[in-house]
């Protein structure tokens, strides 16, 4: 769901961030690593939709999240203008966002007439974004979020970087403010200031992760340390209604899992997968699925509710083998600017 990163320019401003570490002119490699933890990021969503207050929900709950923004921020390109910005989120996330609320809200309406038929309002309630979303629109508040977390990620690194921080942190409190409405403003956008601080902390880890010592082993001790805290009594998160935990603790300790998980991913488990061709193959296919499965599976899930299965596991697995392969085929049609995002594949040429 997030863009490859693009080849950075020089830091010629002070305040900036470095650019990471490259070679001039060479490609930046995929890291087959990170994209596996792009794809269970996206299993940990249908999981957490499918079966919710599941044992041990917190030590999900306090990186689900947070992780799509950071890894969203993770990946910015350091050239893009403003401009360019918007028109990489129009293509990727707007168009998705129109087109699923366009075919689900007819879903909804075809089955409104059944005993099936949705909850009165769940259109409107669509249509006005943020915590008033409901099946089958539940990751819609997420991708309009995040579509205006990332225009105003692209516009607080141009500048010095405690402006970054003080945004991240006002907009954090805001969120955190008692009876705080920032949840049900119009698209979610009271929540883009808080939850930009999580992209903003991804930006700046990648170009700062060279200089992580030992990063596997410190890329364990911080997920370990982040959810051990949890398991100490901090607030855990669910930041579509505004629950952003224990104030600042809880941000910083999804930060640190995050950044943590990270750091195994890119170097333990991509080294891992990279010995078995297949799985690269794989990888590849899923993790191009994203924007697909966040928004269909809500549906899926609806429709194998109503079939009595056994436990909610069996859910998400039902609906990661209808959306999976689903996506990967649309990936491969004209319908895949419209549905995952992608631009349209190339026409093969004669012979």
């Amino acid at each position: 769901m997030t863009p490859s990163p693009d080849a950075g320019r020089g830091d010629r401003h002070f305040g900036r961030a470095p650019r990471p570490r490259h070679v001039r002119g060479a490609p930046t490699p995929r890291n087959i690593g990170v994209d596996l933890l792009r794809i269970l990021s996206v299993v940990a969503v249908v999981l957490g939709h499918a079966y919710p207050h599941m044992p041990g929900e917190e030590y999900i709950q306090i990186w689900r999240m947070p992780l799509f923004f950071l890894l969203s921020g993770y990946f910015l390109a350091e050239s893009r203008s403003f401009g360019g910005e918007l028109r990489v989120r129009w293509r990727t996330l707007g168009v998705p966002y129109l087109t699923w609320l366009v075919l689900l809200s007819l879903v909804v309406l075809a089955v409104s007439p059944t005993p099936a038929a949705f909850d009165d309002g769940v259109v409107l309630g669509a249509l006005h974004g943020g915590a008033m979303t409901d099946m089958p629109y539940l990751a819609f508040w997420f991708i309009s979020v995040l579509f205006f977390a990332a225009l105003l990620l692209r516009l607080v690194v141009a500048l010095p970087w405690w402006v970054g921080v003080l945004v991240a942190v006002a907009g954090l409190t805001a969120a955190e403010l008692p009876d705080s409405q920032m949840a049900y403003t119009f698209l979610g956008l009271g929540l883009v200031p808080a939850c930009m601080a999580y992209m903003l902390a991804g930006w700046w880890f990648r170009r700062l992760q060279h200089l992580v010592p030992a990063p596997r082993t410190t890329g364990a001790t911080a997920v370990v340390v982040g959810l051990g805290a949890v398991a100490l009594g901090a607030e855990t998160m669910n930041m579509k209604w505004s629950g952003f935990g224990t104030y600042l603790l809880s941000p910083a300790l999804a930060v640190l899992i995050c950044c943590g998980a990270v750091l195994l991913f890119s170097t333990t488990v991509d080294a891992r997968l990279r010995r078995s061709p297949g799985a690269v193959r794989l990888v590849s296919e899923l993790v191009r699925t994203g924007t697909l499965v966040v928004f269909l599976h809500p549906l899926v899930l609806w429709a194998v509710g109503g079939l009595g299965v056994p436990h909610p596991l069996v859910a998400v697995l039902l609906a990661l083998a209808v959306c999976w392969p689903l996506g990967v085929w649309v990936n491969r049609t004209w319908a895949s600017p419209y549905l995952t995002g992608l631009p349209r594949p190339a026409r093969s040429g004669p012979g």
